[in-house]
């Protein structure tokens, strides 16, 4: 089966027919403030108003532009947002496991999310020595009470050293201190169901990352694409799922495109 046809075969049911999965954190949808980062870097205190206007309660963090930890959450607290979750560089050093797991408490975060590797660390050996820092990582996470999870790109998906990275990372860390957070699109794009992966690593997806994809590949928002969301969503429902954020990597208008995504997410959502 070509790319083209294997995205295709996932649209099979329409996504407002209902989203199960969506109940499973608390009806709606959060956001990943990367898809407004423009906005934010405006006029963050604005766009975050707008954000709660559109009906989000949660977010997921991607830096605080520039405002300490402190500052940031009275923004959040002002406009009524929840930052469950934040993501944050690869640890390199000691002192930056700390920093970031007090930025974490500090922010309200239950969730602390690697979303991305160095190429230098994209090897056999590499990914081994990632998941043994993932894990030291996680103990001291669960220590504060927070949660570790990892977030895919489709680079883990290409067997590298006669191994499967993304098998590798979650085979090779505890279930009890890293959790992942699947992006959908870019699990699709890696050329792999998602609902194939739920159900071999039952419990381990506690977020996803909800963005569309047409069979061509390009990113779009959410419902203007043939990822069925519908189906996902449930399933990662059934397996411990609490969040999930909508992202659109470079939407044109990044407030439109969130606008948009979420009303078409919610139409499949009992009220």
């Amino acid at each position: 089966m070509d790319r083209r046809s294997f995205v295709a075969a996932l649209s099979a049911a329409p996504l407002v027919a209902g989203i199960g999965g969506l109940r499973a954190f608390s009806g709606r949808p959060g956001v990943q403030l990367y898809t407004v980062r423009d906005a934010m870097a405006e006029d963050a205190d604005r766009t975050l108003a707008t954000l709660a206007e559109i009906g989000y309660r949660e977010v997921e963090l991607a830096g605080t532009y520039g405002m300490t930890p402190a500052a940031f959450r009275r923004s959040l607290d002002a406009a009524g947002l929840r930052a469950v979750s934040g993501h944050v560089d690869y640890p390199q050093e000691r002192g930056d496991v700390q920093r970031a797991l007090d930025a974490a408490a500090e922010l309200g975060h239950e969730l602390l999310v690697i979303p991305w590797l160095p190429e230098d660390l994209r090897t056999g050996d590499g990914y081994r020595s990632v998941a043994a820092r993932l894990n030291r990582f996680g103990e001291a996470a669960r220590a504060m009470n927070l949660r570790l999870g990892y977030h895919n790109h489709a680079f883990e998906f290409e067997e590298t050293d006669g191994i499967v990275p993304m098998s590798l990372l979650l085979d090779a860390t505890s279930p009890a201190l890293v959790d992942w957070q699947m992006d959908i699109f870019w699990t699709v794009e890696g050329g792999h169901m998602p609902l194939a992966w739920l159900d071999r690593y039952a419990g381990r997806v506690t977020s996803v990352h909800i963005k569309d994809r047409t069979a061509g590949g390009t990113m779009v928002d959410v419902g203007d694409g043939v990822i069925d969301f519908g189906r996902i969503l449930d399933a990662a429902g059934a397996h411990g799922l609490q969040y999930g954020f909508v992202e659109h990597d470079n939407p044109g208008d990044s407030i439109e495109s969130v606008r948009r995504s979420f009303e078409y997410l919610m139409r499949g959502v009992a009220p």
